[in-house]
C-alpha cells in the first residue's frame, strides 16, 4: 500500500465511509482497509473519550469498555472528597458511650467502639493495669 492510498484511506474514515466502499473507491481489499485503520488507531472502537479531574483539572483519557475515571490519582480523590463532606452519603454511622470518660460519641463504620479517643483508651489500659 502506498502513502497515497494511506492518506485516501485516513481521509475517507473521517468523512464516515466504510471499509467495504473505501476499498472500493480506492481498488483495493477491504480486509487491507481493516487492518490498516485498527493499526493505526482507525477504527471505530478505538476513539477515547477525554475527561478531566474533578479536583485539578487534568485530563484523563477514558479506555473503551470500561467506566470512566473521575480523578487521576488517589491523593487527587482523597483531597476531593475532604473538600466536600456535603456529598458523602455515610449511612454507617452509630452513637456510643465512652468506657473510660462516660462521654457520648458517634463514629462512622465501627459498630463496635468503646472509647471516644485514643487518650481515654490508654487511660483505661493504665487504669486496668494498676488495679
Amino acid at each position: 500500500m502506498t502513502n497515497e492510498q494511506q492518506l485516501k484511506i485516513m481521509a475517507l474514515r473521517q468523512q464516515g465511509y466504510g471499509y467495504i466502499k473505501i476499498g472500493q473507491i480506492i481498488g483495493i481489499s477491504d480486509n487491507t482497509v481493516r487492518s490498516f485503520c485498527r493499526r493505526n488507531e482507525r477504527g471505530e472502537n478505538t476513539k477515547a473519550a477525554v475527561f478531566t479531574c474533578k479536583q485539578c483539572g487534568k485530563q484523563i483519557k477514558a479506555m473503551p469498555g470500561r467506566k470512566p475515571r473521575k480523578f487521576c490519582s488517589d491523593s487527587c480523590r482523597v483531597s476531593w472528597w475532604n473538600s466536600h463532606m456535603e456529598c458523602v452519603n455515610r449511612k454507617a454511622i452509630y452513637s456510643f458511650n465512652c468506657q473510660h470518660c462516660g462521654k457520648s460519641f458517634s463514629a462512622y463504620g465501627n459498630r463496635s467502639r468503646k472509647y471516644c479517643s485514643h487518650v481515654c483508651y490508654i487511660a483505661d489500659r493504665k487504669r486496668a493495669c494498676l488495679q
